[in-house]
Formats: C-alpha cells, sequence, structure tokens
C-alpha cells in the first residue's frame, strides 16, 4: 500500500475536525466557513469565489487532504477552489450522490468514474463507506490524472485508472478545451484548446477490455459536454442494464441533455436530492427543482426495463 500524502492542510469530514494547519490556516477556514453558513440562503453564491482568493494568496504551493472516511481520503493543491470548498463544514460535494452511493452499498455492482477528476468518487465506493466496490477511472487530464493515480494508489487493489477521453470510439486522438480541471474537456469545433491531446476510449471498448462486459455496472458520466458521445460509447452497456449518474446543469433552462435521454433515448430518468429520488418523465418537470445556475444536478438513467427500480 502506497504511504499517504502529507498534508498542510488535513479535515474529517466525517467528525469536522481539522486534523492540520497552522492558527493562520485555522482562521482563513473558520472566515470562509462563516461565509459558506451564512451564504446558505443565498446558495453560497461567492463561496467559490472566496476560496479562490484565500487560496491564490495564502495555500499556493500547500496541499490539502480530505477524509470522507477511515480509509478514503483524497489529497490535492489547497489553492483549488473547487475541492478546498470540502475544508468547510459549511459545504458539502455532491450530498445526493454520496446518500445514493450509500442507499446501494450492499449491492454487487461495478462503478465506472467517467471524468473521475482527482478521484474522490472512486475512493469513496472503494471504501468500507461505499461497500469496497471495484471501480475503473477515467481522467483524460495529464495534471488531474497524476493526483487521480495518488489517490487511488492505496485502493490499488480495487480501482485501476487510465488516461483516456471518454468519447463514441475508441482511438481517437482528442485535444482538451483550456477550462479549469472540473469544466476541462474535449474542445469542440472552434473552441480553444491547450494544446494537451488524448486518446479516447468508448465505454463498451474499455469494459471489454476489463472483462466487464455483462456485469451490473453503476456508471458515472462527468465529461463535459460529451454525454451524447458517452451514451453511444455504451450501447450495449445499457442493453445490460447499467445505471448511469448523470448531471444536467443549472445554467441549462432547455434541460437538453435530460431530454435527449428521456425523449430520442427512450431511457428512464430520476432526479437525486438531498433527502429522496424524484422520478422525472419530462424534462419540464425539473424547472421546479433546478434553481441554482451554478450548480450542476445530479440524476439517474436507465433503461425502461431495468432491474434498477426494485433495488432503489
Amino acid at each position: 500500500m502506497a504511504a499517504p500524502v502529507e498534508a498542510d492542510i488535513a479535515i474529517d469530514r466525517s467528525t469536522g475536525r481539522l486534523t492540520a494547519g497552522d492558527w493562520r490556516q485555522r482562521a482563513l477556514i473558520g472566515a470562509l466557513d462563516t461565509y459558506g453558513a451564512l451564504s446558505r440562503p443565498l446558495m453560497q453564491r461567492g463561496l467559490y469565489k472566496a476560496c479562490r482568493l484565500v487560496g491564490n494568496a495564502a495555500w499556493a504551493g500547500l496541499t490539502a487532504k480530505i477524509a470522507l472516511a477511515p480509509d478514503a481520503q483524497v489529497s490535492f493543491p489547497a489553492s483549488d477552489p473547487y475541492w478546498n470548498r470540502m475544508l468547510l463544514r459549511s459545504y458539502d460535494h455532491e450530498p445526493e450522490t454520496a446518500r445514493f452511493l450509500r442507499l446501494i452499498a450492499g449491492v454487487d455492482y461495478g462503478f465506472v468514474d467517467c471524468g473521475a477528476n482527482i478521484g474522490y468518487w472512486s475512493v469513496f465506493v472503494a471504501s468500507g463507506a461505499g461497500g469496497g466496490k471495484l471501480a475503473l477511472a477515467i481522467e483524460a487530464s495529464a495534471t488531474t490524472f497524476a493526483l487521480l493515480s495518488a489517490n487511488i494508489a492505496p485502493h490499488a487493489n480495487r480501482v485501476t485508472a487510465f488516461h483516456r477521453a471518454i468519447f463514441d470510439r475508441s482511438g481517437v486522438e482528442v485535444r482538451l478545451n483550456t477550462e479549469a480541471h472540473e469544466a476541462r474537456g474535449i474542445a469542440s469545433q472552434g473552441e480553444a484548446s491547450g494544446g494537451e491531446s488524448v486518446t479516447s476510449i468508448a465505454i463498451d471498448d474499455l469494459l471489454a477490455q476489463q472483462g466487464w462486459t455483462g456485469r451490473r455496472l453503476v456508471v458515472k458520466l462527468d465529461v463535459e459536454g460529451v454525454e451524447r458521445e458517452a451514451l453511444a460509447g455504451m450501447e450495449r452497456a445499457l442493453r445490460d442494464d447499467a445505471l448511469v449518474i448523470y448531471e444536467d446543469h443549472g445554467s441549462d433552462p432547455d434541460h437538453a441533455l435530460t431530454r435527449h435521454i428521456l425523449d430520442e433515448r427512450g431511457l428512464e430518468v430520476r432526479l437525486l436530492l438531498d433527502e429522496r429520488i424524484v422520478p422525472i418523465s419530462q424534462a419540464g418537470e425539473l424547472d421546479a427543482h433546478k434553481r441554482d445556475r451554478t450548480k450542476g444536478y445530479n440524476l439517474l438513467a436507465m433503461s425502461r426495463s431495468s432491474e434498477w427500480p426494485k433495488i432503489l
């Protein structure tokens, strides 16, 4: 097992206790935490910017670590505002997804983490809290893949990482855009590229290579604009009753991806909320739930004949 990453700032999310960091770091986290709590009625507007400002000014070059469970830890640059918000007790990353994965922790399934980023969800499902699942973690960005590889190292017997870009077909050299890591994906026609290129892979091809064809799967799609291509590359998996977790962003009032999944693919859809799972039969039903334009909303998609509703 790999040695744990030494962290300048660390927090145990299960207890909320800071286990590293000097008094200055604790004071900054305390101030950010207060703002996070006070801004909850406004959906924590401005928290990302505040964490970016503090991260750049005070935490550049430092490493942060969060413990999701005793055997589930992930590390990242402390200056990263997408992840350093998790140092705050007032903020939680996709709690509805965590609730769902805990709900199905007793189910025998394999996890396919498409757009795995630093490995947050792969590490979680491989841990005791997530049911100790086997996982395939796929990440396109080379710098983010290095963080992913380090975070999954203690779970090398359960999680396998791939430096690839999810697409509708395999073996294509694609270029990535210049967005921040949480929004980085395959550059579209005419979109600026930072010059980073990576080889694509279709989900069905990856499953065949790993001997996972035909097994029960949960596939998390976080592939920044190529969700339709990703679905086209997993036709076999969908026929084999894969459950897909995907994101419909609050910035899209037309709910285009959910509309495609319902109307063109004929799949069944559920919306994950913090306290319940809501069936969605028409895309317009999301109007009542998507209130924050800066947030991604997580949903489930499955075949109409799926066995998953009997499990949920």
